[in-house]
């Protein structure tokens, strides 16, 4: 069995904090949602952690038991070995469960990339659907993901693997293997192709954002943990984790989400294609009053639709929240509280900023 890292943990962080919360949404409003692992591995690390799928499976059973929906589960793994195993791991956590358990799973032993092409075929349009993309080395290819996109309430977690794609992209050996990852050659004349360092990454990183046909891409970066044993790694990055959704109310709440897995003082990693405004590394509180007080001069605009246009800064609602009271006590906005009470401030209540001229 594999060994857990550290820098593993924070993809299994994420899953287990956002699945619930993404089920809890969806579910109020529709009887049955999807998940999909399109890489799920045996379920177990070599000293008895969960993998993912035994995650997602105990994430499912404590928001099921809350809700009326029902929740089914794929977890795809290539190794027929490693799906044995999986399909052992799910059915001892899932005979913990009650028999009327409103949770089913399949453990599928194929190619994610066949699979996947066939089950997109067959999902009804109208079901939520959350695709968990964590690859051994090269993701799904993007016009797959795309399409996946396309889908009326789809979203994708994907883990992109930078350290050994950017070993990769100069080898001519290799080179069939990314383009079929983006579906085309084109990216061979790109500019990162002949950069280096920090600069050829972020401009990889911009450039495969922008061949993703999602609305919202909030990227989060992963660096090397000492056991990784790579010179220089606690400033190197090893993997990205991308959220690619088309609702703004996904992207506000995975951004709530990651950011909790950061040092509270900002550690977003923002792709240049959404990035409007210039913040600097470790943004300060300060920083998000200028801005507000810049973009939103002569206007009244509600706390939320404040939130949902700036999706793409590195500030979450309890900033946005405590920043404004702070204005309001100093005489630079006003608050029209329609939803929240007295000194509060909520989604509907209503701020306006003087010019900022």
């Amino acid at each position: 069995m594999e060994k857990l890292k550290e820098v593993s943990k924070a993809k299994h962080w994420i899953l287990a904090r956002y699945f619930p919360a993404w089920a809890k949404i969806l579910g109020s409003r529709y009887n049955t949602l999807l998940y999909v692992d399109c890489f799920a591995g045996e379920g177990q690390y070599a000293q008895g952690e969960p993998g993912s799928p035994m995650i997602i499976l105990q994430a499912a059973h404590a928001v099921s038991q809350r809700s009326p929906f029902s929740l089914h589960l794929i977890f795809v793994e290539r190794s027929r070995r490693r799906a044995e195993r999986l399909s052992q791991c799910l059915e001892a956590g899932i005979q913990t469960f009650p028999s009327s358990s409103a949770i089913s799973f399949q453990v599928i032993s194929a190619d994610a990339k066949d699979f996947t092409l066939r089950l997109i075929d067959v999902i009804p349009e109208g079901i939520p659907a959350f695709f968990f993309i964590d690859p051994y080395g090269h993701p799904l290819p993007v016009p797959l993901i795309n399409r996946i996109l396309s889908m009326p309430r789809k979203e994708v977690l994907l883990v992109l693997m930078w350290y050994a794609l950017n070993m990769h992209l100069n080898n001519p050996k290799v080179k069939k293997a990314i383009n079929a990852m983006f579906g085309h050659e084109d990216w061979c004349n790109q500019a990162f192709m002949s950069s280096h360092g920090w600069g050829r990454e972020q401009k990889f990183l911009e450039y495969f954002s922008g061949q993703l046909q999602a609305e919202y891409i909030l990227p989060f970066r992963i660096l090397f943990s000492p056991e990784d044993r790579v010179p220089g790694g606690e400033h190197r990055t090893k993997y990205y984790i991308l959220h690619l959704s088309n609702h703004i109310k996904a992207v506000l709440l995975m951004k709530e989400v990651m950011w909790r897995l950061g040092d509270e003082e900002g550690t977003f990693a923002y792709s240049a294609t959404c990035q409007q405004r210039l913040f600097s590394e470790r943004p300060a509180e300060e920083e998000l009053r200028s801005a507000l007080l810049e973009t939103f001069a002569k206007q009244t605009i509600s706390f939320q639709a404040i939130r949902e246009q700036t999706w793409h800064w590195p500030y979450i609602e309890k900033h946005y929240r405590k920043v404004i009271k702070l204005l309001e006590e100093r005489g630079k906005v006003t608050v029209l509280r329609v939803e929240s009470k007295r000194l509060g401030i909520r989604g509907r209540d209503l701020i306006t900023f003087p010019d900022n001229a």
